[in-house]
């Protein structure tokens, strides 16, 4: 399984709690997501979002899935029993159990804005396999499931201050690979003016065109847009 975040598991937390609002994410999730209770976080992490649901509505009965052990270790240590994880990726999803809602905020998979143009942008790196990853979804998703998917602005450079005096710099570059476009991420993170770690992460880079005949081939169609927030599809019955 791809695991791109293996050096970044023990700044995971720090960094992103401070470019994201999690108490208005989970809020604003929690609104799209309703009545519906049996919930498949796609791309749990280390669990933040999922800690913020269940103290909006403890009822929730969430299965989270990664690719990246050292996260889900943390997930598990922060939630407990409170959800079943699985170390798994999603384009070979495999789960004895349906669902109400799947989900994934930048998991397997966010939209991303750029000058007017919205792409998806995938840990996933083969066509088939995002292909896979969106039936695989549609299979295990109740006969009027609906899978969410959180859109943002294009990655960009960014410098944040952490705790201890740890500086975070990414740095995003556009590449195309093998007549692919690829987002480029360098995380790096600097003590003193020492690098402590270095990770570069790479995003497939799909046009709206492509992703969304993909998920009509899956069986979903297009049901609600929030812009820079949320495309809402629903299984198609």
């Amino acid at each position: 399984m791809n695991d791109q975040y293996q050096t970044l598991a023990q700044f995971y937390d720090s960094f992103v709690s401070k470019n994201r609002n999690y108490p208005e994410i989970a809020t604003e999730l929690a609104e799209i997501i309703g009545n519906d209770r049996n919930l498949l976080d796609i791309g749990i992490g280390t669990g933040l979002i999922v800690e913020h649901l269940l103290h909006i509505e403890p009822s929730y009965q969430i299965t989270g899935i990664d690719t990246s052990e050292p996260l889900l270790e943390q997930a598990k240590q922060r939630l407990g029993q409170k959800v079943d994880l699985y170390c798994q990726s999603v384009s070979e999803l495999d789960l004895a159990q349906q669902f109400d809602v799947a989900y994934s905020r930048g998991g397997a998979w966010t939209l991303v804005n750029e000058q007017s143009k919205t792409m998806l942008a995938s840990h996933i790196f083969s066509s088939t396999d995002i292909q896979k990853s969106f039936d695989y979804v549609a299979k295990h998703l109740n006969e009027k499931g609906r899978l969410i998917i959180s859109s943002s602005n294009a990655y960009g450079d960014n410098l944040v201050e952490l705790d201890n005096g740890i500086v975070h710099k990414r740095s995003a570059t556009t590449e195309f690979i093998e007549n692919e476009r690829y987002a480029i991420l360098d995380y790096r993170f600097y003590q003193n003016d020492e690098l402590l770690a270095q990770q570069i992460l790479k995003l497939r880079l799909l046009s709206h065109q492509t992703f969304t005949k993909m998920l009509e081939e899956a069986g979903f169609v297009e049901e609600t847009i929030k812009p820079g927030k949320y495309y809402i599809y629903s299984k198609r019955s």
